[in-house]
């Protein structure tokens, strides 16, 4: 008897921590809603394509990374170059790779929404989701926006945003493309030009790959 009480004791306080999970859900959820209905009934039509991209955080972020990179290199200062072999090229190529990619998701990262959807960069490609392939925008608490299956941003965290006291920019990006998936009269009425064009990650490899090379050339 004391056993079976106990066990339902256990199970009430399981079941009222469940709920309560499901009660913070809905509320956030609503939350959600109710801010997003009153940004859209003060949401102009947008004529030129709407663009996200790396903010003056972001490229310092990708400078101080690539600073990190040239004096932590891959391929060490004063390595006898010819003397490597295949495992250790394809090892070093493969660090220089993610490097790089690294250093342009955080500083060159771009999300364009125009009339005919949303552009996404990816490493080698351009992922262009048709506005009704959009699907679900999450804003998530490390910065990043989540726009369908692809991850974009980073904007400054949410928590870090609301203890500096500024504008938590991956959720108001977040809600406005929601507001655009279900107001399709708000959405953009004109394509992306050659300005506003997103572009894959592995076009900004070259600059830093340039600094890279350079700081060698000088070292050896």
């Amino acid at each position: 008897m004391a056993r079976r009480e106990t066990e339902s004791r256990t199970g009430d306080r399981g079941g009222g921590s469940g709920g309560g999970r499901r009660e913070r859900r809905r509320a956030r959820a609503r939350e959600d809603r109710v801010r997003r209905e009153a940004r859209a009934a003060t949401t102009a039509p947008a004529d030129a394509p709407l663009v996200w991209g790396a903010g003056a955080g972001c490229r310092v972020l990708a400078a101080l990374w690539l600073g990190q990179l040239v004096l932590l290199s891959p391929f060490a200062y004063g390595t006898d170059l010819a003397g490597l072999t295949a495992v250790e090229w394809l090892l070093r190529l493969w660090t220089l790779g993610v490097a790089l990619w690294i250093f342009a998701r955080l500083g060159a990262w771009r999300v364009t929404a125009d009339r005919d959807g949303v552009a996404v960069p990816r490493l080698f490609t351009v992922e262009r989701l048709p506005w009704d392939e959009v699907g679900k925008v999450v804003a998530r608490r490390d910065g990043c926006v989540r726009v369908g299956s692809r991850i974009t941003g980073p904007f400054l965290p949410a928590p870090l945003a609301r203890l500096l006291r500024r504008p938590d920019g991956a959720r108001a990006m977040a809600d406005h493309l929601t507001i655009m998936v279900r107001n399709p009269e708000l959405r953009p009425t004109e394509r992306a030009d050659a300005r506003t064009r997103v572009r894959p990650y592995a076009v900004r490899a070259p600059l830093p790959l340039a600094v890279l090379i350079a700081v060698h050339l000088l070292a050896g």
